[in-house]
């Protein structure tokens, strides 16, 4: 005979069940709620590092413009260096400044010639002049040349302080630039620092929400096993239910079976005993009162 399960036990277990389908269905929602909030944090990660790239290729390029600056610098004070040496070798090869020797050596040639044509003087003196001229004439001829080549290096170191300065000065206008530059590419550092971060710290909350996500659907899928090993257990106290009713209604049916087969023989021997009786007094051999 099936054990018999009472009512209490199926609503026990009902409300149990129930009461487990409610608590997975709120950690399924908890779970789903911390997956969006992780998703949201992700996207906003991904939102972050969309624009820390673009900034970062801006650092990049400020830094090579910068590097580019101070090389054209270093290269121009480089150039001005080595002119700088140039005058002075020019310097230090050149003659010296003849211009006073030229000058007074002109001024004693021009009286030497003015007193040859007015002078009356001996053979001698006059040998002596011209002795004394001729020598003069040659000296300025030399020094003349001398002068000459003294203008020339003094044209050329000109040249060189003039060039020198303007490459002191385009090497001063590259090295502003680079330091424009760099102010730019630290600019663009330190907005980019703050940008990896932000990065960071979405990682980490992104990080949480995601063992937060973990956590509560191991929680229901915990709660969901017990909700089947409930579910079976309600199943089973129905099943043992309905056994019990079909077991009840089938004893029922025999015991009405059973009834109906008593009545009905007992209808027959009622309908026996009146044909008897009814066959006697018809023969004659009933005696009535007897």
């Amino acid at each position: 005979m099936v054990r018999k399960k009472t009512s209490s036990e199926l609503e026990q277990a009902e409300i149990k069940l129930q009461s487990l389908m409610e608590k997975r269905d709120a950690l399924n929602a908890e779970a789903q709620q911390a997956r969006q909030e992780r998703d949201l944090v992700h996207e906003k990660k991904r939102e972050v590092g969309a624009r820390l790239r673009p900034l970062k290729d801006r650092r990049a390029s400020f830094a090579a413009e910068a590097r580019a600056h101070r090389e054209k610098r270093d290269e121009l004070q480089a150039k001005a260096k080595a002119l700088i040496e140039l005058k002075r070798k020019l310097r230090a090869s050149g003659p010296t400044d003849v211009g006073a020797e030229l000058r007074a050596l002109t001024r004693r040639v021009s009286q030497l010639e003015m007193r040859q044509q007015t002078a009356s003087l001996s053979l001698s003196k006059e040998n002596e002049l011209i002795d004394e001229l001729k020598a003069s004439m040659k000296r300025l001829k030399v020094l003349q040349s001398l002068k000459a080549d003294q203008d020339k290096i003094v044209k050329e170191v000109r040249d060189l302080d003039s060039g020198i300065t303007d490459l002191f000065r385009a090497a001063e206008e590259q090295h502003e630039s680079a330091l424009a530059m760099s102010a730019k590419a630290r600019a663009a550092h330190e907005e980019t620092m703050g940008l990896s971060r932000e990065i960071a710290a979405l990682d980490l909350e992104g990080n949480e929400k995601h063992e937060a996500y973990l956590a509560a659907r191991g929680k229901a899928d915990e709660v969901h096993a017990k909700v089947v090993e409930m579910r079976e257990k309600v199943l089973s106290i129905k099943g043992a239910a309905r056994a019990e009713a079909r077991e009840a209604r089938d004893l029922l049916r025999q015991q009405n079976r059973s009834v109906r087969a008593a009545l009905l023989d007992e209808k027959k021997l009622e309908a026996s005993a009146d044909a008897a009786l009814r066959a006697l007094m018809e023969k004659g051999k009933v005696e009535i009162g007897r």
